[in-house]
């Protein structure tokens, strides 16, 4: 079986300077909790989830630092990496700025254990479906749940 057997067609995505408010109105009026950020093409930019929103209204949480003479010397430097990328999430105002550039995509030509495979990371909340350089739909957890659903109830599926 192939993802584009599975996957959401036509894709709803944004385009990268929608507005933070208006990112999220689509995701609540389609009830899907990830939206593809693409170009007047519609070439994939990036992704944005639930997790960015809730990141971006979220206290930010400053890393601790250690004070020596007159220098400021942080102690974990993976602390620091979090602080900027919170910075980044609070001052961003369009899809462009909130978006995570580096999201997991897949062909429609693609196997559904490549799609099950990409979505056991808990952050991956659908995978864009790419052809030809534009994004033509999603996989989402629901797909999945639905394709698992039918192969569940399938009549050979009843004896195992």
């Amino acid at each position: 079986m192939q993802v584009r057997e599975i996957m959401s067609s036509p894709a709803i995505t944004v385009s990268p300077d929608a507005g933070i408010r208006s990112v999220a109105s689509v995701m609540l009026e389609h009830h899907i909790s990830g939206v593809p950020v693409v170009d007047a093409e519609g070439a994939l930019l990036g992704a944005i989830t639930e997790l960015d929103l809730i990141a971006r209204n979220a206290p930010v949480q400053e890393p601790t630092y250690l004070a020596v003479l007159s220098a400021v010397i942080p102690l974990n430097p993976r602390e620091v990496r979090e602080y900027r990328e919170q910075l980044r999430q609070a001052l961003a105002v369009n899809a462009g700025e909130l978006m995570t550039e580096d999201v997991p995509v897949v062909s429609p030509d693609a196997g559904i254990t490549e799609a099950l495979e990409l979505m056991l990371d808990p952050e991956a909340v659908m995978l864009p479906v790419i052809e030809d350089e534009k994004v033509i739909g999603v996989v989402t957890r629901t797909d999945l749940v639905r394709l698992i659903e039918r192969l569940e109830s399938a009549p050979d599926a009843e004896g195992a």
